[in-house]
């Protein structure tokens, strides 16, 4: 019992002493070495490298939920990041198709708040899941559905505002040898963001022809060079290990400098060349000499963005970043944003699996303008019921008596957005108030 005792302790020191050792001889510089922090000495991310390095050969992932092995050394996303392998495997259902038609109708709002601004063009383009361009490379049991949930979002918002990149990037595919996404990473790379931007130029184009883009030269591919792995790779901890190819085009043949500022603080945070920026979380403001317009833009993108960034600052002058989310969510920024910078432009890059969040279903705030001379009324609403209020002497005159004075109005004739932008009220005190607290409620039926 002793010497299996002491067999034991001994076993324990060896590892107690190992771990350090490894971990001392496996620091990337000298620099890294800390001799005084624990979680350096014994942090065990080796044991999970080398497990992951065996598994590999054989198809397995040591973290499926973040990442699944594909075919040729392909690795794809998992459900961990908004179910994107079983939203996508899976046909769409009642439930896509109703999210679709709210975000459709929002966007459709949000569209008009932001013409009533002075914004000239509102665009969403949706970056699609890298299954969705390769979906050759995937396991067989995760290969996408025919006709999944994005489909059914895209059936729904139309194609009014929404650019649908999977078809010019399917049609690139067959026309590049080399691979418009990485295989290591979720996202596209430069030569998959050069395909996505010059679609969504010949959608904008469409709807403001004044604006100059890029010549075919910007998007011409000049070299392939070699990259560790992307951050599917960093998930199984084989960063180093697993290689890929970074596809390199002519993006710097335009003689484009930048300014990067933090739009809240006004810090100027870079200066320089035209390199890529990644999603800020806070508003990023990127001011460019030589770019193609002196327009503004708002910008509201996600990862998938960063491949794109040096060629929108090269197309226009002055463009206002922020991540989708922070924009969108309750609370958000967004309409702040456009009441602040008066963009010339509203763009959304936002990858496919994100695309049905709920923020997109939000609708803008209302807006409070003065009536102008040129407001005619296409509708008129009557007094069907009144509370806790008191008919005055005049048809449209009442004495409050009580605490919850409200009066129900019906429209002459059913009404739609496109019929009317607007809704005018025309109320006032008799005591001469300046300032009427109101609230209005707005039953569809």
């Amino acid at each position: 019992m002793k010497r299996k005792i002491l067999i034991f302790i001994l076993s324990i020191i060896s590892i107690l002493l190992a771990v350090p050792a490894v971990n001392i001889i496996n620091a990337p510089s000298r620099d890294a070495i800390n001799l005084k922090e624990k979680s350096f000495l014994y942090n065990m991310d080796f044991v999970s490298r080398w497990t992951a390095a065996l598994l590999y050969p054989l198809g397995i992932s040591t973290d499926p939920n973040q990442v699944i092995i594909g075919k040729n050394d392909w690795l794809y996303l998992g459900d961990l990041y908004e179910k994107t392998l079983s939203d996508d495997r899976r046909p769409a259902s009642a439930s896509d198709i109703e999210i679709g038609k709210q975000i459709g109708a929002a966007t459709e709002a949000w569209n008009a708040y932001l013409v009533g601004k002075g914004v000239k063009v509102f665009q969403i383009m949706i970056g699609p899941n890298k299954g969705s361009i390769y979906p050759e490379n995937m396991p067989s049991w995760a290969k996408p559905a025919l006709s999944n949930p994005t489909d059914a979002l895209l059936a729904e918002t139309g194609e009014g505002h929404y650019i649908d990149l999977r078809p010019p990037l399917l049609a690139a595919k067959k026309v590049y040898r080399e691979a418009l996404y990485y295989k290591t990473d979720t996202h596209w790379n430069d030569l998959g963001a050069s395909v996505a931007f010059r679609a969504f130029a010949k959608k904008v184009g469409e709807a403001a022809p004044e604006l100059k883009w890029p010549s075919e030269k910007v998007y011409e591919l000049t070299r392939v060079t070699p990259r560790i792995g992307g951050d599917l790779a960093n998930f199984l901890r084989l960063t180093a290990s697993l290689s890929d190819d970074q596809p390199m085009i002519n993006a710097s043949s335009l003689p484009v400098k930048t300014t990067q500022t933090d739009f809240v603080t006004k810090q100027v945070l870079f200066q320089g060349g035209n390199p890529v920026t990644g999603a800020p979380g806070s508003p990023l403001l990127v001011t460019s000499v030589g770019a193609l317009n002196d327009k503004k833009v708002l910008w509201l993108r996600d990862s998938f963005g960063t491949s794109l960034s040096p060629l929108m600052a090269a197309t226009f002058k002055e463009v206002l970043q922020l991540h989708w989310g922070h924009a969108i969510k309750p609370g958000g920024s967004f309409a702040q944003l456009v009441d602040e910078w008066k963009p010339d432009y509203v763009f959304v890059t936002v990858v496919e699996r994100a695309a049905r969040s709920s923020g997109f279903a939000a609708y803008p705030p209302p807006g409070v303008v003065p009536k102008g001379r040129d407001f005619k009324a296409v509708r008129t609403a009557t007094p069907v019921g009144l509370n806790h209020l008191v008919q005055g002497p005049s048809e449209n005159e009442y004495q409050i008596k009580g605490n919850d004075a409200f009066v129900d109005f019906v429209l002459s004739s059913t009404v739609t957005q496109s019929d009317a932008q607007y809704l005018n009220i025309d109320l006032t005190c008799s005591d001469n108030t300046s300032s009427v607290p109101l609230q209005l409620f707005w039953l569809e039926d």
